[in-house]
């Protein structure tokens, strides 16, 4: 089982007294618009590159039930990319998870409600309903609580169920600020250069297979993933330009490249991208 959005875990921030003071009940109807409004011009103001973005016009002359799944850290863009598409998302029943799904909703996507440890087995069955009816699934495959960069098996599990092409997808961005959180949550500053980047085939996953080719599978997207995650952020914070990120030919290491939490820092904000 996955979730996608939990709210939960996302950045270290502890939105507990806000929760019991029953400062976003109170202040939600302002909240939420305004959070949307913050996401849509923040992220209109960057330079976005987009590469790869055919395979989605083409899949699109002949269905809509295609599944984008980015890693948690980069679902502030990953909102903005994908609103007013009529796709759906699984976030969590938590209250920050309340908080996220209002957001989205006004970024003109639905989100489906569960997790792994409530109302899981519903949201996931009614998401892979409204997909099969011809719509985009979101997903953040490594989420609500890591570890980064390695999916749960829900999202083959999704693929299997719909039949839908699966399209791995990344981007990154410079400048921008990475949150010492778990997932090392990336928020482009105004006017940053952004790399987009779909992979350049989708993933089919047949229904049947044993649960071992269902586990090679997940690796295998995994791998594809994390190579697209790679390929965004040298292309984006060494400055190149004139070549399709996808081109770049990844090193045996380049796991090492992908950031991950800083265990000894406290700090909310660990690198500044300039």
């Amino acid at each position: 089982m996955i979730t996608v959005w939990s709210g939960a875990g996302g950045t270290d921030i502890n939105t507990a007294f806000f929760h019991k003071s029953g400062f976003f009940k109170a202040a939600g109807p302002v909240i939420y618009p305004l959070g949307a409004a913050f996401i849509s011009a923040l992220c209109s103001t960057c330079r976005v590159e987009v590469f790869g973005g055919e395979i989605e016009t083409s899949l699109l002359r002949e269905r809509k039930d295609i599944l984008f799944p980015c890693w948690h850290r980069g679902i502030f863009y990953y909102a903005y990319h994908f609103k007013n598409c009529g796709g759906a998302t699984l976030i969590s029943e938590s209250k920050d998870g309340e908080i996220i799904a209002r957001i989205i909703d006004r970024l003109g996507m639905k989100s489906f409600r569960g997790s792994t440890t409530k109302n899981g087995t519903k949201a996931m069955n009614d998401l892979v309903e409204f997909i099969k009816q011809g719509h985009y699934g979101g997903f953040t495959p490594d989420g609500p609580i890591g570890p980064p960069y390695v999916s749960k098996p829900g999202i083959i599990q999704v693929a299997a169920r719909t039949g839908s092409p699966l399209v791995p997808f990344a981007w990154d961005a410079r400048p921008s600020f990475e949150f010492n959180s778990w997932d090392r949550f990336v928020l482009p500053l105004p006017f940053s250069r952004i790399a987009v980047v779909y992979d350049f085939e989708p993933m089919y996953v047949p229904q049947g297979l044993s649960t071992l080719e269902y586990e090679e599978l997940r690796k295998e997207f995994d791998r594809r993933m994390n190579i697209l995650n790679f390929q965004a952020r040298v292309y984006v914070k060494n400055r190149i330009e004139n070549m399709d990120p996808r081109n770049i030919s990844p090193p045996d290491n380049y796991m090492e490249y992908l950031p991950v939490r800083n265990k000894h820092r406290r700090r909310l904000f660990t690198q500044k991208h300039a």
